[in-house]
């Protein structure tokens, strides 16, 4: 590992940028600081590694696994009639992002009154019509339930 002495002051900073330039741009890492700057305690930098490849590939019952690691996404690959396909595997997230989307659409449209949201009763008058008719609608199935039980000789609900 290539370890540099990082100057303290702005002035450093661009002394050591011109004297690092030309090595830089043949490929080549300038003289790097010798033990001494680690036991100071001195920070030190390492030139960039191979950048990590895109996709993976795992082998799994069917075919292999194929995870971009700059996305997340995963595809299954195989082979299939046409030749080698691959089909990108349903995650479970985009189905709740999905869903989280569409309810926070539905709160907005009923917090804005728009048509096609949910209607909710606004004056007392409502809410008694609304009553009513759930009371009109028990009384005629419950008398349907027992209008039923005497026909087969059972009590009365």
């Amino acid at each position: 590992m290539i370890r540099l002495r990082l100057p303290t002051t702005a002035a450093g900073a661009v002394l050591l940028a011109c004297a690092a330039a030309p090595a830089f741009a043949q490929g080549q890492a300038p003289a790097a600081a010798g033990p001494d700057a680690v036991r100071q305690g001195l920070p030190s930098v390492a030139p960039p590694g191979p950048a990590a490849p895109r996709f993976t590939f795992t082998p799994v019952e069917g075919g292999t696994l194929k995870l971009d690691t700059q996305t997340g996404k995963a595809s299954l690959c195989a082979k299939g009639p046409a030749g080698f396909s691959c089909e990108a595997v349903p995650d479970s997230r985009d189905a709740y992002e999905a869903e989280i989307a569409r309810l926070q659409q539905e709160i907005a449209a009923l917090k804005a009154g728009k048509p096609g949201a949910a209607p909710l009763p606004g004056d007392p008058s409502e809410l008694d019509a609304a009553l009513d008719y759930a009371e009109r609608f028990y009384l005629r199935l419950k008398a349907f339930i027992d209008r039923m039980r005497a026909a087969e000789g059972e009590k009365r609900l």
